[in-house]
C-alpha cells in the first residue's frame, strides 16, 4: 500500500492544493484502496496487485473528467508553472515573523503620527520651541527606524514575492485554523481603530469647552493621539490578516504578472535601497505635515508630493540603471 500512496503523490505533485484538488486525490486514494484489498483477497500477490491498481487508475488525464478536476489538470498544463513548495516549519516561521514585521511597520507609521504632537506639546507647557521640534524629528527618526527593520527582517522570505510557491495539505489546515482564531480578533481591533478615527473630533471640542491655553493646545494633540492608536489597529490588523489570505493563495495564484521584471521598488536588488523605499513615503508625508503645521503655507506644501514622486521614481531608476550596469561589466 505504501508503494500505491507513493505513486498517487507523484500524480498530483503540481497540481495546485484546493479543496477541489485534495478531494479527487481522497476519492482516488479510496478507490485504489478498494482495488488493491479486492485483488489481494482474490489471491494476487502484493506486487501483481500493486501493479494492476497502477495499471488501472495510473493515468490520472483518464480520471481528471471522473474526478471532476479536468479543467485544474487543463490549467495547470498551460501555465507550466514550477512552484517552490514551503515547509511546514517555513510556513509556520514565516507567519511568525511576518507579525513581528507587521508590528514594527504599525509603530512606526504611529510614531509618523505622533511627531506632530510633540511641537504642540511644548507650545502648552510654554517650552522651548526647538525642544518640540527636536521630539518632532525624533519621533520621525524612530517611525523610519522601524519601518526599514520591519523590511529588513522580511528579506529573508522576500522570494515569496518573486516566484511561485506553495504549501502542503498540512500547512493548509494550519493556516486556517490561525486565520479563524484571528478573526474576531481582527474585527475588534478594526473596528476599534475606525472608531478612534472617527472620533477624534470629540477630544477637541471637549477640550475647547474647558478652556485655557494649555487644554485648547492639548485638544489637537489629543486628536493626532486618537488618530494615531486607530491607524495602529488598522494597520495590525490587516496586516496580520493578509498574512494568512497570502498563504492561503499561494496554491490558487496561476497570474504571476507580479514576478515580472516592471518597475517597481520589489525589483530593485539592493536591499539597502529598497529599505529606503520601504520607508520612503511614510517619511514625505511626515515631512508634508511638519512643514505644513509648522509654516501654516498648506497652498505651497503639496508641491511636496509631485516632487516626492519624481524623487521615488528617480530612485529606483538610477539603482536598476546601475545593478544593469554591473551585470555588463561581469559579461553577465
Amino acid at each position: 500500500m505504501e508503494t500505491i500512496k507513493n505513486y498517487l503523490e507523484s500524480m498530483f505533485r503540481g497540481l495546485p492544493l484546493t479543496d477541489k484538488v485534495m478531494k479527487a486525490k481522497s476519492e482516488l486514494l479510496q478507490m485504489m484502496e478498494d482495488k488493491y484489498t479486492e485483488l489481494i483477497r482474490s489471491g494476487k500477490s502484493e506486487n501483481e496487485a500493486v501493479g494492476e491498481v497502477i495499471q488501472n487508475f495510473g493515468n490520472l488525464e483518464d480520471l481528471a473528467d471522473d474526478l471532476g478536476i479536468q479543467d485544474v489538470l487543463h490549467q495547470t498544463k498551460q501555465t507550466e508553472v514550477n512552484r517552490r513548495k514551503l515547509s511546514f516549519e517555513e510556513v509556520t516561521e514565516y507567519i511568525e515573523k511576518k507579525k513581528t514585521a507587521a508590528i514594527m511597520k504599525a509603530l512606526g507609521i504611529m510614531m509618523f503620527i505622533f511627531c506632530v504632537i510633540f511641537p504642540i506639546i511644548a507650545d502648552a507647557l510654554e517650552l522651548k520651541d526647538m525642544i518640540g521640534i527636536t521630539l518632532m524629528f525624533a519621533s520621525i527618526g524612530a517611525g523610519v527606524v522601524l519601518v526599514v527593520m520591519a523590511h529588513a527582517v522580511m528579506e529573508p522570505w522576500s522570494f515569496i514575492k518573486k516566484e511561485p510557491c506553495s504549501i502542503d495539505a498540512v500547512s493548509i489546515d494550519y493556516v486556517k485554523n490561525k486565520n479563524r482564531e484571528f478573526t474576531p480578533t481582527y474585527s475588534v481591533m478594526h473596528s476599534v481603530g475606525i472608531l478612534l478615527c472617527v472620533l477624534c473630533a470629540v477630544p477637541p471640542v471637549v477640550f475647547d469647552e474647558i478652556g485655557g491655553h494649555f487644554w485648547e493646545e492639548m485638544s489637537g494633540g489629543m486628536l493626532f493621539v486618537f488618530v494615531g492608536v486607530g491607524v495602529f489597529l488598522m494597520v495590525l490588523s490587516r496586516s496580520i490578516k493578509s498574512i494568512y489570505t497570502k498563504l492561503l493563495g499561494l496554491n490558487n495564484m496561476t497570474d504571476f504578472s507580479d514576478f515580472s521584471t516592471t518597475n517597481k521598488p520589489e525589483q530593485v536588488k539592493n536591499p539597502t535601497v529598497r529599505a529606503v523605499l520601504a520607508a520612503y513615503w511614510p517619511v514625505v508625508t511626515c515631512i508634508y505635515l511638519c512643514v505644513s503645521f509648522i509654516t501654516f503655507k498648506w497652498w505651497i506644501t503639496w508641491l511636496i508630493w509631485p516632487i516626492g514622486a519624481a524623487v521615488f521614481t528617480s530612485i529606483i531608476a538610477f539603482s536598476k540603471a546601475r545593478e544593469e550596469n554591473v551585470k555588463y561589466d561581469r559579461g553577465e
